[in-house]
């Protein structure tokens, strides 16, 4: 189930982040969902790619995205995006095994987000 709440995450997610000013903030708490109950460093991968691969799929449908021409965009937004999510999702974990420190997990990663979507602009 969380495989799946991984992959069509994203896709609500574009729905709401519509709405909302902050889209790594609602990325990043839904993603801390995700890895609320520490799971095995593996299992944190395997989301951090299903979700990443769901958010380019979208992202590159997007008519307004810039490299919808380009035929290697979505690879190329999944090797971009792929290790930021998966960084940030591994943090979230590592901190959730840590019963005290949760939140400093959810800050770290919501930091590398904001950080990565205004250095990176891909």
């Amino acid at each position: 189930m969380i495989y799946l709440s991984a992959l069509i995450g994203p896709f609500f997610l574009l729905l709401i982040e519509g709405f909302l000013p902050f889209p790594f903030l609602v990325e990043e708490i839904y993603k801390f969902f995700l890895v609320k109950k520490p799971i095995e460093t593996k299992i944190v991968i395997i989301i951090g790619f299903l979700f990443s691969l769901s958010e380019a799929i979208f992202y590159v449908m997007n008519p307004f995205y810039s490299l919808i021409t380009n035929p290697y965009s979505l690879v190329l937004r999944l090797l971009v995006v792929f290790p930021m999510h998966t960084t940030t999702l591994l943090i979230m974990n590592y901190y959730n095994k840590k019963r005290d420190l949760w939140y400093l997990g959810l800050i770290l990663g919501v930091f590398i987000h904001f950080l990565f979507n205004n250095l990176n602009m891909l």
